[in-house]
């Protein structure tokens, strides 16, 4: 199954298989054909759905909307951003769909170069593999298509992939940015960055302070804060540092693949208090 066609069509194979169930739960079904890390107890908490693996037959990377995506990962994403009919446990719990998603692709990469610094050059090579523009195509398609079924479109998931593809990911990217971050665009330009990265960088927060990982990072690092040391210097660096590279890393993939200017600006000192003020230092987007 190498294309979009072939999967869409293994999707439709698996919706008229089980008719009558919602959309929610034929994400969550889904997700028992992408890996078993995506149906662990933990997926079960996140989505107040217990699925069993079955086989890793949409455990793979194809095109969408122009961009490789990392499939598994996007199914397992959307299982988790598709509201589940009725009451259950779950909606009383802090884990949310951007934890599930984005969060927790720079959260993990965070965690996993803090544990073990010597298998990589840098936290930026962390963010690379663990957070990659494939998982971020997924995170983002995952958001999107969520966002329809949950405005009550009667969509079939085998359909609605087919219809994500017709737009580039560039339009799908800024819709992204409007609905989740209330983003404001104008012309070229995202107008509110320092909005968008505090967003970023508090949900991170969340995922790392929720997880199991947290004991770890706070054993490694004796302060676990989020609020960022006024100068950005090596020897300063916390995990507040951390978490701010790992926000813009994903920002610049969605200003680069939204086809916006790059962005300079001072992040906030903390995230979820913008009257504190910003750091000194400038933060971009622009690659070096």
């Amino acid at each position: 199954m190498s294309d979009l066609t072939n999967v869409s069509q293994f999707i439709a194979t698996i919706e008229q298989q089980n008719p009558g169930k919602s959309v929610y739960e034929i994400a969550n079904l889904l997700r028992g054909y992408t890996k078993p890390s995506y149906t662990t107890k933990m997926w079960t908490i996140a989505t107040g759905f217990e699925q069993a693996f079955i086989a890793g037959t949409l455990n793979q990377d194809l095109t969408l909307a122009g961009e490789v995506t990392d499939f598994g990962h996007l199914i397992a994403s959307l299982s988790d951003q598709i509201n589940q009919p009725g009451l259950r446990w779950s909606d009383f719990t802090r884990w949310t769909a951007d934890h599930t998603a984005w969060a927790g692709d720079i959260g993990s990469a965070i965690w996993f170069y803090r544990t073990a610094p010597e298998k990589f050059k840098n936290l930026g090579d962390a963010l690379d593999r663990f957070a990659s523009n494939s998982d971020y195509a997924a995170d983002v398609a995952a958001f999107v298509m969520g966002a329809i079924v949950n405005s009550n479109a009667q969509v079939p998931l085998s359909t609605l992939m087919l219809q994500y593809d017709t737009k580039p990911l560039s339009e799908q990217i800024r819709l992204f940015i409007i609905y989740r971050f209330a983003g404001v665009i104008e012309g070229n330009q995202l107008k509110n960055p320092a909005k968008l990265e505090a967003e970023i960088r508090s949900c991170v927060f969340a995922y790392l302070e929720l997880s199991p990982d947290s004991g770890v990072l706070k054993s490694l690092n004796k302060i676990f804060t989020q609020k960022l040391k006024i100068e950005f210097a090596e020897k300063e660096k916390t995990i507040g540092a951390d978490i701010l590279q790992g926000s813009l890393h994903f920002l610049t993939f969605l200003i680069q693949k939204a086809g916006l200017d790059p962005v300079r600006f001072k992040p906030y000192q903390l995230p979820q208090a913008p009257w504190l003020g910003t750091v000194q230092y400038e933060v971009t987007t622009l690659q070096t």
